[in-house]
């Protein structure tokens, strides 16, 4: 249970959404952050606050096209290197350092904020009750509260994903899975691919699944 109060609490303090940004809060240009980017899509980056003035690292392994009213700035790697050391610069002359992951997934937003601006809000942040209706339900969910459901439903070939239970609390709709894998191989599961629209927090208890194995995923969505 620790395991999934850890997962949801960082993915709320996240603001993980469908539209949510990698958020990277950095102390100092010594530090590395290290952010997850697609390698085939353009990555949108943008510093809280400010402009970024330029995007540096080496030569020819990924090109920066930047937005000067806008002040962000699309980042698309060019080699197939799993790993990548950028600098990026704002409009202050503040260095970032960022460490990026290069994987074949969707295109990512990275947010990264500054050491003096830790405590401030972004515009699409939930409040702290909200967030706390949102654990909560998942909370609910894991202790097996709600209406049974049994209900399969199509997902992905070679998984079954089983609707197992639903509940609503607060204007808040959690519903609990069974997710189990018949492919034939390992498969790793990413908590975006269970977003829709409406989706507030998905918890995923085990990415990874070997042949026959099994995890639940809660799912909280608005209510009606």
């Amino acid at each position: 249970m620790n395991k999934i109060v850890t997962a949801l609490a960082f993915l709320l303090a996240s603001s993980f959404q469908v539209e949510a940004a990698q958020i990277l809060v950095q102390n100092s240009p010594t530090e590395s952050t290290l952010a997850v980017v697609s390698r085939n899509e353009p990555n949108l980056f943008q510093i809280e606050g400010r402009k970024i003035k330029r995007i540096y690292g080496t030569e020819g392994l990924f090109t920066v096209t930047p937005e000067a009213d806008t002040g962000v700035a699309w980042l698309k790697p060019l080699t197939d290197k799993n790993m990548l050391s950028v600098f990026i610069t704002d409009d202050t002359d503040q260095h970032f350092k960022i460490l990026l992951d290069v994987k074949d997934i969707p295109a990512e937003t990275v947010l990264i904020r500054g050491k003096n601006n830790h405590h401030k809000n972004l515009g699409n942040t939930r409040n702290e009750p909200r967030n706390e209706e949102i654990l909560g339900t998942v909370i609910a969910l894991y202790n097996g509260e709600g209406d049974a459901k049994n209900q399969p439903i199509p997902l992905w070939k070679g998984v079954k994903f089983e609707l197992l239970s639903a509940i609503e609390l607060r204007g808040i709709k959690g519903e609990s899975y069974l997710l189990t894998n018949h492919s034939g191989k390992q498969i790793v599961m990413d908590e975006r691919e269970f977003y829709r629209e409406g989706v507030q927090a998905v918890v995923i208890k085990n990415q990874v699944l070997e042949e026959g194995e099994s995890t639940p995923v809660y799912v909280v969505s608005e209510g009606e």
